[in-house]
């Protein structure tokens, strides 16, 4: 589990987002440890802070439906997320696209968001097949487009859905960036380098719900 969040981390929170979040860039070993126990607490989105306020509550229902934010589970910082039986497989996947669905999403044209999954799929190796087993899709719901004292970084609130021949991996996350156009492009590229650990050694396993299947 640990050797997981240490990836996640150095995925996600590079140093000055790790600021973004209240986190201090450089932290000491002992700091770090706990910090990933912290990190590792999931709880069910509907529990979640985010899920109980106005703001989330306006961005909820847009993509994702009410059986699948009750199987979401996660911490404010990775977002939330669930993963039955998602197993990567190749290096072929198909793209359905971006759907600005938020009110301040509207800027963020599709030909951006296909343009950010073209060169994020040539920069990991993968090949973009209609037919592909994987398939992503998923909707932009928030987004903070213009930078405020309230707001100093740009960033877009994603629900994304991948689906494999065995499962789907559905995930509620943030992705800040100083530009929109480096949120938009690492909001793309964060699932697509997590997708392929999803589910294998260190994995966290939800539990399991027959009531919510897809």
């Amino acid at each position: 589990m640990t050797a997981l969040l240490l990836a996640l981390v150095a995925a996600t929170s590079p140093p000055a987002e790790m600021r973004s979040h209240g986190l201090p860039a450089w932290l000491t070993p002992e700091q770090a440890e706990k910090l990933l126990e912290k990190l590792a607490e999931r709880r069910p989105y509907a529990e979640s802070d985010e899920a109980g306020s106005v703001a989330g509550r306006r961005t909820m229902g847009m993509f994702f439906k009410a059986g699948d934010y009750r199987q979401l589970r996660g911490n404010p910082v990775y977002g939330y997320w669930n993963a039955r039986g998602f197993k990567w497989t190749g290096n072929r996947i198909a793209w359905d696209g971006v759907v600005p669905k938020g009110k301040n999403c509207k800027g963020i044209s599709k030909p951006a968001w296909d343009a950010a999954f073209a060169y994020v799929a040539e920069e990991h190796g993968l090949v973009v097949d209609p037919a592909a087993p994987m398939r992503m899709r998923g909707a932009c719901v928030g987004a903070v487009t213009a930078t405020s004292p309230t707001r100093p970084v740009l960033g877009v609130v994603m629900e994304v859905r991948l689906d494999s021949p065995t499962g789907s991996f559905r995930w509620r996350y943030t992705r800040g960036n100083p530009t929109l156009e480096g949120a938009v492009g690492a909001s793309i590229e964060l699932p697509i380098l997590l997708a392929p650990k999803v589910n294998q050694p260190g994995w966290p396993q939800d539990p399991q719900d027959p009531e919510n299947e897809p």
